[in-house]
């Protein structure tokens, strides 16, 4: 188990420490569970009352926080900093395992220095593996491929023929990058496939979630750019490009030919229609659809996403709709009765 200082502690999480720098902590836990031995941290507001009663040795801070009788590490971004404690206690140094006998490495594929190839993953002709890869067991590269250095590449993960996946990226279980886009001309009352010639190219530092697919392109490429990250069940249509930066939460589906840019959040069970431009800076809150471009650093929501402002506005004005109703109905009784009555009284 490993242990530190909150003084040392403090000083990797580049904060200020107040409170016994000698205090030895062996790891990260929640507010109401952590005992004297480990941190907690407090980044949501909701659960600052949460302070008084904490066993914990320590507390990750924000710079305005104040509590007394506790050691407090104040640090610019406390969720950051409880991201890289995590790192401090629980991340392991890589130790190469070499390439497993049970492994099926092609005579022609490239493997870098010092890898790690688990029992029954399997590296085809002309792939190139990099320094420090990890593939674990049932892992497929497929031919021509291509993995980056210090990527991690987890359990039945499928790499089709001629994808480039880039340096310090994770792929999660089950999930295929390389596939056929759901292609095809219509010839009659039959559908005729078309044959995707194209690739993948996933950037560095991006990490893709287990279950998800990621098509290749018709022709040229379906691009990730560096550094953006796909939670699981994650669909990506053939010939999308991905900008760096972006988030893309569960169950999120881009059809084909969209361009995604840089920054881009797409909340849990969003989409994107195909053929479309959606800007650098777009929030797409969840369970919306876009279904037109979206300019840069707009937030939209909805089925057909629009601002998220008059989303909002149109649906508190839906939840009013059945009183609305009663009392038209109330309204158009009322005139008929005052017509009817003049009527009469014109008789």
């Amino acid at each position: 188990m490993k242990t530190m200082t909150l003084g040392d502690l403090a000083r990797l999480l580049e904060g200020v420490l107040e409170g016994d720098p000698g205090l030895e902590v062996s790891g990260v836990a929640p507010l109401d569970r952590a005992g004297p031995s480990q941190v907690s941290f407090l980044s949501n507001p909701r659960y600052a009352s949460s302070l008084k009663t904490t066993r914990a040795g320590g507390v990750i801070v924000g710079l305005d926080v104040r509590e007394a009788g506790l050691n407090l590490i104040r640090v610019k971004d406390p969720y950051l900093g409880f991201a890289r404690a995590m790192e401090a206690f629980y991340a392991s140094p890589y130790e190469s395992s070499g390439v497993s006998e049970k492994a099926s490495v092609h005579p022609g594929a490239k493997i870098g220095r010092h890898p790690g190839i688990h029992p029954f993953a399997v590296v085809c002709q002309g792939a190139q593996i990099g320094d420090r890869v990890v593939l674990m067991p049932g892992a497929y590269v497929g031919p021509g491929a291509t993995v980056g250095d210090d990527s991690i590449i987890h359990p039945n993960v499928v790499l089709e023929w001629g994808v480039t996946v880039g340096k310090r990226v994770i792929v999660h279980a089950g999930t295929v990058i390389g596939s056929d886009g759901f292609g095809y001309a219509r010839q009659g009352e039959k559908h005729y496939k078309i044959v995707h010639a194209g690739s993948v190219r996933v950037g560095d530092d991006v990490e893709i979630g287990a279950g998800c697919t990621i098509d290749r392109g018709v022709m040229g490429e379906t691009v990730i750019e560096s550094g953006t990250k796909l939670d699981n069940l994650v669909m990506v249509a053939h010939n999308v490009r991905i900008g760096k930066n972006c988030l893309l939460v569960g169950q999120v589906g881009v059809a084909g030919s969209t361009r995604i840019g840089d920054r881009v959040v797409m909340a849990g069970q969003s989409g994107a229609a195909g053929h479309l431009k959606i800007g650098d800076g777009v929030t797409v809150l969840a369970k919306s659809a876009v279904f037109k471009d979206v300019a840069d650093g707009e937030m939209v929501a909805g089925i057909p996403a629009v601002e998220s402002g008059k989303w909002r506005r149109t649906t508190a004005i839906l939840g009013k709709l059945d009183d609305l109703r009663r009392r038209i109905i109330s309204l158009e009784a009322r005139e008929r009765k005052r017509s009817q009555k003049a009527g009469e009284e014109g008789n």
